[in-house]
């Protein structure tokens, strides 16, 4: 495996989660990749999708708008900047609108074969300690364990 993407104006890569999905690296990389799988299993619980699109290249995006149980939308749009199936992924995210401080997020996904199973790390980069600090704080990682515990639903079916 290549090391970890680093970029010249980003912090060091964190380990912000490792998640054990019970399907194979390709299978999994395919719900990453695929839209209408995609769409099943991106977002936290609660949570509808109302639009997603997809155009998976290195150089492309994705956008997802997640509503809340309160009416809420999310917007995330990402560009992805490496696409190597089925073991990474790495892509730049933020919120597709105008909110103050929406620094892009590089985003490494790795994913490792264990056994029958797949082993997920994500590494986040971030563009300032404050942040970094903020994110990590805000629940990403509940947020992850929701989005992978619907990944490992879906998958099961």
């Amino acid at each position: 495996m290549k090391g970890l993407f680093k970029t010249e104006n980003y912090l060091e890569p964190v380990l912000v989660l490792e998640y054990t999905i019970d399907a194979s690296c390709t299978k999994v990389y395919q719900a990453w990749t695929d839209l209408e799988v995609f769409k099943k299993w991106f977002y936290p619980t609660g949570f509808s999708i109302v639009r997603a699109e997809m155009d998976l290249k290195v150089g492309g995006y994705f956008s997802i708008h997640m509503k809340s149980p309160e009416g809420e939308i999310y917007p995330t749009r990402g560009e992805y900047l490496i696409l190597e199936k089925p073991n990474r992924m790495v892509y730049k995210d933020s919120w597709d609108d105008d909110r103050a401080n929406n620094e892009p997020i590089i985003t490494e996904i790795i994913f490792e074969p264990s056994g029958t199973q797949t082993l997920m790390k994500i590494y986040s980069s971030f563009a300032t300690e404050q942040q970094k600090e903020t994110v990590l704080n805000s629940g990403i990682v509940t947020g992850w364990t929701m989005f992978f515990d619907n990944l490992n639903r879906i998958l099961k079916e």
